[in-house]
């Protein structure tokens, strides 16, 4: 999973992928390491996912831009859209459910 750490890029990141995740995580914080690597292994199986994670302390400017008021926060954006949100105990059989149908269908969107 690629670390950003400037608000343009991350903003750039996301306007151009067609299917990303967004992982936020705070430093020093035990639950973000264990569902940062529960989401990676997910992740890992969709080919049309690409992914990016960022802490709050290095770009805090992303709590303002993707009003995420708690770590860890999953988005997940499709065209620039966000279309999902979890945070803090995610639920991965959810976001795996999730990101299957759209791996599968984002060559239909225009």
């Amino acid at each position: 999973m690629e670390l950003i750490n400037d608000i343009n890029r991350l903003k750039s990141f996301v306007k151009d992928s067609k299917l990303c995740l967004l992982f936020i995580q705070a430093p020093d914080c035990g639950l973000c390491s264990t569902m940062l690597n529960k989401v990676e292994v997910i992740a890992e199986h969709f080919d049309k996912l690409r992914t990016a994670r960022v802490e709050l302390l290095v770009v805090p400017e992303v709590a303002g831009v993707f009003l995420v008021a708690t770590a860890p926060t999953v988005l997940v954006f499709v065209n620039g859209k966000e279309v999902y949100r979890a945070g803090t105990f995610i639920d991965t059989m959810k976001l795996e459910q999730f990101l299957t149908k759209w791996n599968e269908n984002i060559n239909c969107l225009l």
